[in-house]
């Protein structure tokens, strides 16, 4: 296999520092590391001259930018808040003929980057959007296990439980998010298409150690309805989970009083969702946790699994595992084809699986048969 230059912006955050070791520890590519201080990117990864150059990037500078993936067969951007960046790297990296893995991305950036879908495709450019945890892994993961475990899935349970803290940027583009309404909540994929939930839904719900009892919420994206509806799970339902309300309800409060109208208030909101999880940190040892109920058929039996996907720290740290691992799948050529996707549909997710599983994670699953 030739030696591929991986460019990953934002290599300075907690998420672009993660996808840097992983880089380094798994395989032998060559790496650009892009930041605004160049200083710091050499602080931050001292010794590794002969696997990395660093590159001071600033992503509104045109010239700058396109310099920095010009020099690049992959880039990998993880740098913030999304919602400011909208397709600028993307952009950059099409008229440069550079494929592209984007921790963050969402339904919008997806829309953007179709309409030059055509160009994409016709540069053989294979590029990969939400390849982080949530979205990224919590699709994944249940694509996994429909292609690993089932011919056909009847229903699907998803739960998200995390104990980790936010960035400025990261809070940032939740606040956007509760702005523009991303993701339906009380909401499940039914054949495909959006339903909303009539009767009774997990207000409470006891998961594995160490998240324990959370309460939950219901809320669909974009990018989980895709994967249901490819892997044709007649239902599936994604939950958000919470230690207590007190964080949800800060969501709650921040959508019903508008906090988001203006610059100042979008940083003055994020700011404060910083300093919520910053508490919640204080009290247990981070951890990232999926937990997966499904049932179906396999060979005519009627089975069900259960499925738990634990990673002892926090899901910045995960998303730069996840993000490099997609990388690595793209340069070593384990790619469907060219063309702009969400993460479940443009890798081989039972080759990420494996790939992310050799990484300090739990991985356990129980299947019975059921009568």
């Amino acid at each position: 296999m030739d030696k591929k230059t991986i460019g990953i912006l934002g290599a300075t955050g907690y998420v672009g520092r993660a996808a840097v070791q992983t880089i380094l520890s798994f395989t032998n590519h060559h790496l650009l590391l892009g930041g605004r201080n160049q200083e710091k990117l050499c602080k931050l990864f001292p010794m590794i001259e002969s696997r990395a150059d660093y590159l001071q990037v600033d992503i509104y500078n045109r010239e700058l930018l396109y310099h920095f993936c010009g020099k690049c067969d992959i880039v990998v951007n993880c740098a913030g808040p999304s919602k400011q960046m909208l397709d600028r790297v993307a952009s950059a990296c099409i008229e440069q003929s550079v494929h592209y893995v984007d921790v963050s991305g969402d339904e919008h950036l997806y829309k953007q980057l179709m309409k030059r879908k055509q160009e994409i495709e016709e540069k053989e450019l294979l590029f990969i959007i939400s390849a982080g945890v949530y979205p990224g892994l919590s699709e994944i993961f249940p694509a996994y296990v429909a292609e690993t475990y089932f011919d056909n899935i009847d229903l699907l349970e998803l739960f998200f439980a995390g104990q980790g803290g936010f960035s400025l940027n990261a809070a940032y583009d939740i606040v956007c998010s509760i702005e523009e309404d991303t993701g339906l909540g009380m909401t499940y994929c039914k054949h495909g298409e959006a339903k909303k939930i009539d009767g009774p839904f997990h207000r409470n719900y006891s998961l594995p150690v160490p998240a324990g009892k959370r309460d939950t919420y219901p809320v669909l994206n974009e990018e989980f309805t895709q994967m249901a509806k490819r892997k044709k799970i007649k239902s599936a339902y994604f939950y958000n989970t919470y230690q207590n309300n007190s964080i949800l309800n800060q969501f709650v409060m921040i959508k019903a009083l508008e906090q988001y109208k203006t610059e100042e208030q979008k940083r003055a909101s994020a700011k404060m969702l910083t300093e919520q999880f910053g508490e919640k940190k204080k009290e247990t040892n981070d951890f990232t946790m999926l937990h997966l109920i499904a049932t179906g058929n396999k060979n005519g039996k009627k089975l069900q699994l259960v499925s738990t996907f634990l990673y002892q720290n926090d899901w910045n740290t995960l998303s730069g595992i996840i993000a490099a691992n997609v990388a690595r799948l793209m340069v070593e050529g384990n790619r469907r084809k060219s063309g702009c996707f969400f993460v479940a549909e443009g890798v081989h997710v039972t080759k990420l699986i494996d790939r992310v599983g050799k990484q300090n994670i739990d991985l356990k699953h129980t299947l019975t048969e059921l009568r």
